[in-house]
């Protein structure tokens, strides 16, 4: 039933952006009582923040991995004109 208990408690922390394996720890040793806290608590705007730094860290490695000469174009045209050029 304990395992039960840390699966919702986990599942529940996720959907309301706390801290997984933190809150499964705290199922593990409190029990259901965990998942009413979590169900309790406010949700934090951990997601729009995560999912600003998943966008800018994505960003950053187009950035790195973009070769210079193919940064700026739209179509194929473009490419091959700017190619060609050098």
């Amino acid at each position: 039933m304990t395992v039960l208990w840390m699966f919702l408690t986990a599942a529940v922390a996720l959907l309301y952006a706390r801290s997984i394996i933190i809150w499964t720890f705290v199922a593990y040793v409190v029990g259901p009582w965990a998942l009413l806290i979590v169900l309790l608590g406010v949700k934090k705007g951990a997601w729009e923040r995560r999912l600003t730094a998943v966008k800018a860290f994505q960003e950053e490695i187009q950035k790195v991995t973009t070769p210079k000469e193919y940064q700026d174009f739209n179509t194929v045209d473009d490419l091959m004109k700017q190619l060609d050029n050098k």
